[in-house]
């Protein structure tokens, strides 16, 4: 057995049921949610923090204002507190999305490497792995397990014949 045989045994090897749990779409989702919480629960103490800034000067304002401006700073308090959550909102879906989105395009080629070692176990030798051009990160990696797949198919040619 050469080399590269053994290495793809090793790393394809069915029995120690070898997993990467990045690659899994729930851990993806669990590591956005970790981000949004982190996130929310920073913003939220900063929203907090400003809300009761504003409070407090707003009641000081009530205390000096004549009765026809109260009506007035209610309301731009109000829209205060409208405004800074839906700026919560659109900030927490916003780092959803972005947080997903980079998971799923640094960790999505992995599922492609996970299949084509699968392939190459179950004696498919034919299996390639394409990845998108801008994957410079994985590219080489793609190539030399492209090239390693080439030989092993040469290989089992060589000896059909």
């Amino acid at each position: 057995m050469s080399f590269a045989e053994a290495l793809v045994d090793r790393i394809a090897e069915p029995t120690r049921r070898r997993t990467i749990r990045l690659i899994r779409p729930r851990a993806q989702l669990k590591l956005a949610a970790y981000l949004i919480l982190a996130s929310v629960a920073f913003v939220s103490l900063e929203v907090f923090n400003s809300w009761a800034a504003y409070a407090r000067l707003a009641e000081n304002t009530l205390s000096f204002a004549p009765a026809s401006l109260t009506q007035q700073v209610l309301d731009q308090t109000q829209d205060y507190l409208q405004t800074s959550l839906a700026l919560l909102a659109g900030f927490a879906f916003c780092v959803l999305i972005v947080s997903i989105g980079y998971v799923h395009r640094l960790l999505g080629p992995l599922v492609a490497f996970e299949r084509c070692l699968r392939a190459l176990r179950c004696g498919d030798y034919a299996a390639r792995i394409v990845v998108r051009s801008d994957d410079h990160l994985y590219a080489e990696v793609a190539n030399q397990l492209n090239h390693l797949a080439a030989q092993l198919q040469e290989s089992v040619r060589s000896h059909a014949r």
